[in-house]
């Protein structure tokens, strides 16, 4: 089975070494595109943007795919 690498950027960049195998490369696109909002709520300080983006690569290191997200929020009431 063919391993992929996601390469994680949120201002900061994280280097997938190990990888991650999946039956194809739209098995691991689908993959990659999910784990973007859990990353992007797990870093999130909803006073401003957060861009996250992730660089999909095969086993012989050629990028495949790329996709990023933009998660903004902001109260809009008064809170304590």
């Amino acid at each position: 089975m063919p391993r992929f690498f996601f390469d994680f950027s949120d201002g900061a960049t994280t280097i997938d070494d190990e990888g991650t195998e999946f039956p194809n490369a739209y098995a691991a696109r689908d993959a990659a595109v999910r784990t973007l909002p859990e990353i992007a709520i797990d870093k999130a300080d909803l006073q401003q943007s957060r861009m996250v983006s992730v660089l999909m690569r095969d086993d012989v290191g050629r990028y495949l795919f790329t996709a990023s997200l933009n998660l903004s929020g902001r109260w809009l009431v008064e809170t304590a």
